[in-house]
């Protein structure tokens, strides 16, 4: 069975899988982990302590919110320790959607280059949609 773990600082990761619920319903296989700012244990021990739930044979997906943070860098650490581990960042609505509602084969590299693909789409400046190209000169950084 593919697990899903969606795990980020603060409760973005709560917040995703909460919208996911929303979306498809309740998705059993996905769970969440959140570091708050003050917490004293290490993310890859709450992750350890969650997949000693799982089967060994269980493919494990895990979504960080930011390549090179902390809750990314303790998950890094963990996938030597476990094989069977994919692990992603940059979590957004559109991957985790995609992923949850995947088939059960095994994903592959190919798989998740083309979830990827699909999840940077959805990432869209939507005024040239609604008002055509606005280039007027201005400083389009505000």
């Amino acid at each position: 069975m593919r697990r899903i773990l969606l795990a980020s600082h603060g409760d973005l990761a709560v917040g995703i899988h909460d919208t996911l619920k929303m979306i498809v319903g309740d998705i059993p296989h996905v769970y969440t982990l959140t570091l708050a700012r003050d917490d004293k244990q290490a993310m890859a021990d709450k992750a350890r302590e969650l997949f000693s739930t799982f089967l060994p044979d269980d493919e494990i997906v895990v979504l960080t919110d930011m390549l090179g943070s902390s809750v990314n860098n303790d998950m890094v650490s963990l996938l030597p320790e476990y094989p069977r581990m994919q692990l992603l960042s940059g979590m957004n609505m559109p991957l985790v959607l995609s992923l949850a509602t995947f088939d059960e084969s095994l994903l592959s590299t190919e798989d998740i280059s083309e979830l990827i693909d699909l999840a940077k789409d959805g990432v869209t400046h939507c005024n040239p949609l609604v008002f055509g190209d606005l280039d007027d000169g201005e400083d389009d950084n505000l």
